[in-house]
């Protein structure tokens, strides 16, 4: 239920310039992932009234507030979630709702039971957040490629050899909601082929990266399991290594301990979602920027026809924290382009790596050292 003939490349890049302006409208790809960025799903909400009908209306109403309290939290790093401003009440909080959905919904004469999924307005979101002066994320991560190894005690070191519970658990759990998506590879033949559970566990850079690449992800996650004990309870150990194409890989480290009553298939699918929230802090702690802080930046770039212009084009519209860009000069097969951004020169090179761009000094060019950016 839902609420709610033919001219020279170079004229044709002056001509979209002049009409559309640099930049000025994000694609349909950047709008899937703010609309995903801004979405909560999954809440419950549970209401006894003096009516159905008061019950359901109450729920929609709690369902709605305390979507927004997850979606800050969602926003913001664990540090700040103490700082987080107060819902707004009335009209303030009806423009920061773009709509909702209602699924599993049951009632009785005076009870509600459902589950909700609120949709928020991306710019009245930042624009609260703005005035609190936190640091927030503007866009979510690109997707990871997870390879679950399962440390058997009987067989060893399983990757694609069944049983392995710790890859079905990947892909049995859903993480809709992750700001770090996801991707368990399907074990059909390339990836036998690509990759083995001791190459994967010894993290060969090449065979990663041509994985990740496989699967259009931005880096690839090794996450080996191991079956344990903790004082009488079952329990699992799990070191999970993040390889991204540059840079050292970060290793963790941690022991997951049954509850009573959890069975082995709710342990794993617990333990998956505890990487996972652990991706999202490192996004976010990697990511997040404070409203106010902006900084400028010249870059030149190569334009060497209609497509690589769009595709770069599409590929900075995505990018949340750009806030205006603005074009200095065009000449032959180069732009030079003025970013402002919010954030620190790191996070504005880790934000272009994340959609394919990459930002580097060059110290050859007449005139001294300039920034360039190019399709990676």
């Amino acid at each position: 239920m839902v609420h709610r003939h033919r001219v020279s490349t170079r004229l044709v890049l002056i001509g979209l310039l002049a009409l559309g302006g640099l930049l000025a409208e994000a694609g349909p790809a950047a709008a899937q992932s703010a609309a995903r960025l801004y979405t909560v799903e999954d809440v419950p909400v549970d209401v006894t009234a003096g009516s159905a009908v008061a019950a359901r209306e109450q729920a929609y109403e709690e369902g709605q507030r305390a979507a927004f309290r997850l979606l800050l939290q969602k926003l913001t790093p664990e540090s700040v979630h103490g700082r987080l401003p107060a819902t707004p009440s009335g009209a303030a909080f009806d423009a920061l709702v773009q709509g909702f959905e209602v699924r599993d919904e049951r009632s009785s004469g005076v009870r509600y039971i459902a589950r909700m999924v609120v949709r928020f307005n991306p710019a009245e979101v930042q624009a609260l957040l703005a005035r609190t002066d936190l640091p927030t994320v503007t866009m979510a991560s690109q997707p990871v490629l997870v390879l679950p190894l399962w440390q058997s005690p009987e067989a060893g070191l399983l990757l694609w050899d069944d049983p392995n519970p710790w890859r079905d658990a990947w892909t049995r759990v859903a993480l809709g909601q992750a700001l770090v998506p996801v991707i368990v590879p399907l074990a059909d033949a390339a990836d036998l082929v690509g990759i083995s559970a001791e190459q994967a566990a010894a993290g060969e850079r090449e065979r990663l990266s041509a994985m990740a690449r496989r699967y259009g992800a931005v880096a690839s996650l090794v996450a080996v399991a191991k079956p344990a004990e903790s004082e009488g309870k079952q329990a699992l150990d799990i070191r999970f290594t993040r390889y991204d194409s540059a840079g050292e890989p970060e290793t963790r480290s941690e022991r997951v301990v049954a509850s009573v009553g959890e069975t082995g298939a709710e342990l794993q699918a617990r333990a998956v979602r505890q990487v996972s929230s652990r991706l999202d802090a490192s996004w976010k702690n990697a990511a997040a920027v404070r409203p106010g802080l902006e900084n400028r930046i010249s870059v030149i770039t190569a334009v060497s026809g209609l497509d690589e212009w769009t595709a770069l084009r599409r590929k900075l519209a995505e990018i949340g924290m750009i806030r205006r860009q603005n074009l200095v000069s065009l000449s032959r097969g180069e732009a030079e382009i003025v970013l402002w951004y919010a954030g620190q020169p790191e996070q504005l090179r880790a934000a272009l790596a994340q959609r394919g761009l990459s930002l580097t000094t060059d110290s050859s060019a007449a005139g001294g050292a300039v920034w360039r950016l190019s399709l990676q």
